[in-house]
């Protein structure tokens, strides 16, 4: 398990490998804040047991806060109200796109099934799925976790998953979209989780891949890396190597969505640091960020997603090993 991490000089924290334990790594990026350009640099470093990509030194639990603002995309509360039907719909057509996968792998019961949300933001997600489902959420941001309830009426904890009052072994489902690689110790959540779930339950989780062909393409500039708020940036290997270690087995893996976001704040970040004149730098961006390159760059990037599997985000289906 990873050593008890020191604080750093600096105000940050050291830490060991959050994978292996190790504390033997070489250096692979330093990076600023490109996507809401708060202040510091963040080093990305490799372990060279295990191969994982992670922030060393890092933002200590106690101040990360400072790098989620109330602007942070997740957190800001989305256009519900009964009379904007094109954005609720836009709002939905991801989270729906999620529920089929769950479908598809959850196991049938006769009576109601639960789900947890972990990191559930302000709850569309949950909100989207049908009412036969029992839904709980998780949600450390205390604006975002009361927009949850009041919009969705969603039972939400509002905290950490450890100091949840949940039960071991009542959930057939739980979900962690675009979480796992913000977690300060994500063996000990995966654990949990795998506590939580059914013999026969899903973990079903959303990562970065840093195998996927734009982050070979952008390098420092890929917005997978969205320093410092991902602690860490798995690649295919790790991830399974974390499953392992946790107690899971995957039974799937796939790209589901959000390539083409992915290559935009990419690509925008890569303009913003190469082009100085602001009209310049606007058209650029819209030359990848409209609607006719996204159709047109459609049949490329489907077969990156479904054939290749190399897309910049993976979802992954796994199940205790004990079942």
């Amino acid at each position: 398990m990873p050593d008890a991490p020191v604080i750093a000089p600096s105000g940050l924290e050291a830490t060991s490998c959050l994978l292996c334990g190790s504390i033997n790594a070489q250096p692979f990026l330093t990076l600023t804040d490109m996507l809401l350009g708060l202040g510091g640099t963040f080093s990305l470093v490799r372990c060279r047991q295990c191969r994982l990509v992670y922030q060393n030194p890092r933002p200590a639990e106690s101040a990360i806060g400072a790098y989620y603002p109330p602007e942070y995309d997740p957190f800001v509360a989305p256009p519900w109200t009964e009379w904007r039907i094109i954005p609720r719909l836009v709002q939905l057509h991801g989270p729906r796109k999620r529920w089929r996968l769950i479908e598809r792998w959850a196991a049938r019961r006769d009576g109601p099934r639960r789900i947890l949300d972990v990191g559930c933001a302000t709850g569309i997600f949950l909100a989207a799925g049908s009412h036969e489902w029992q839904k709980v959420g998780v949600e450390l941001t205390e604006d975002a976790a009361a927009f949850a309830r009041k919009a969705f009426g969603l039972t939400i904890h509002q905290g950490t998953l450890e100091a949840a009052p949940l039960t071991a072994g009542e959930f057939d489902v739980v979900t962690m979209w675009d979480v796992v690689e913000h977690l300060h110790h994500p063996r000990r959540t995966l654990e949990r989780i795998g506590e939580l779930l059914r013999p026969d339950g899903i973990f079903v989780f959303r990562v970065p891949n840093l195998d996927a062909w734009d982050a070979r393409l952008f390098g420092r500039y890929w917005a997978g890396l969205d320093q410092p708020r991902h602690l860490f940036v798995p690649d295919e290997q790790t991830i399974s190597r974390l499953l392992s270690a946790t107690g899971f087995v995957e039974v799937d893996r796939q790209c589901l969505s959000g390539t083409y976001g992915v290559l935009v704040l990419s690509w925008r970040f890569w303009v913003q640091r190469h082009v100085q004149d602001a009209r310049s730098r606007r058209r650029l961006e819209r030359l990848v960020d409209n609607f006719a390159t996204r159709l047109l760059l459609s049949p490329t990037l489907w077969i990156v997603d479904k054939v290749a599997k190399k897309g910049p985000l993976l979802t992954v289906v796994a199940r205790p090993a004990r079942a």
